[in-house]
């Protein structure tokens, strides 16, 4: 496992994976900092280091790639063992069961580093260039949230890490199952295009509020665990439901696995 993880970091697909994830929040932050230098606004009226960070969470398009990047980071890998036969030879060498952990704990982790990782380094960016959040001396900084919402408390606190901390953790989170989903992909449709875009295709639909449609159950969003609308009970049900996701995508990964060797 390590050295498969070793691998994975300095692959393509995960550096691909953070440099998507990193311009795609650099797609609001930088333009609304290029307005601000276009009309010469004056530093306490320019938005904080952290609402900087932030903005291409909630105003740009990170939640609708975050499955795709996750998915990109490692889950396509398995549509190469397989078409390598390396799948077939690393489970004649360390069993079905080794082979499985080691590709579902690589790929989680993988997703989880690129894209957490993307959200840091954009942070510590603004925070070197712009003014630390501190609403006590600038006014323009306040923010504010829904009744209820856990950010709603911490984010004037050392300029807001802990929310920085809790939004780092909940992309992490987030990205790890749905590079499970793609694995779970991967494994019966070996195609890689496949593998990065019907993740983000599910994940659309849930945003879209479509299993309310469909089954009549609403549950909270997909990307609830580092949106601004967070609170304890819906941290609470949207674990629940990810951890659902998640034993069920390594339920459909292990058995197209076992199918795979069969078939081998």
């Amino acid at each position: 496992m390590k050295q498969e993880c070793k691998q994975a970091i300095h692959s393509p697909q995960a550096w691909a994976a953070f440099i998507v994830s990193f311009l795609t929040l650099m797609g609001y932050s930088l333009f609304v900092w290029i307005g601000y230098l276009m009309i010469d606004e004056f530093w306490e009226w320019r938005e904080s280091a952290l609402h900087l960070s932030l903005g291409g969470i909630y105003f740009g398009g990170f939640m609708l790639l975050l499955p795709f990047c996750a998915s990109l980071a490692h889950s396509t890998s398995q549509v190469d063992d397989m078409r390598t036969e390396m799948m077939r030879w690393q489970v004649i060498r360390g069993g079905l069961f080794k082979y499985m952990r080691s590709k579902a704990a690589t790929s989680m982790s993988v997703a989880a580093m690129a894209t957490a990782s993307a959200f840091v380094v954009h942070a510590i960016l603004w925070n070197c260039i712009a003014l630390p959040n501190d609403p006590a001396v600038y006014p323009q900084h306040e923010m504010y949230f829904s009744e209820g919402c856990i950010f709603a408390g911490c984010y004037t606190i050392c300029h807001g890490l802990p929310m920085y901390i809790e939004v780092a953790l909940g992309i992490a989170f987030t990205a790890g199952i749905w590079a499970l989903v793609g694995l779970a992909i991967a494994v019966w449709i070996p195609d890689k295009l496949l593998t990065v875009t019907i993740p983000s295709f599910i994940y659309y639909l849930w945003s879209a509020d479509a299993p309310r449609y469909l089954i009549g159950i609403s549950p909270p969003h997909p990307a609830s665990l580092f949106n601004d609308g967070l609170t304890v009970k819906k941290a609470v049900m949207t674990l629940i439901v990810y951890l659902g996701i998640g034993v069920i995508s390594l339920l459909i990964y292990g058995a197209g696995c076992r199918k795979r060797c069969q078939n081998a």
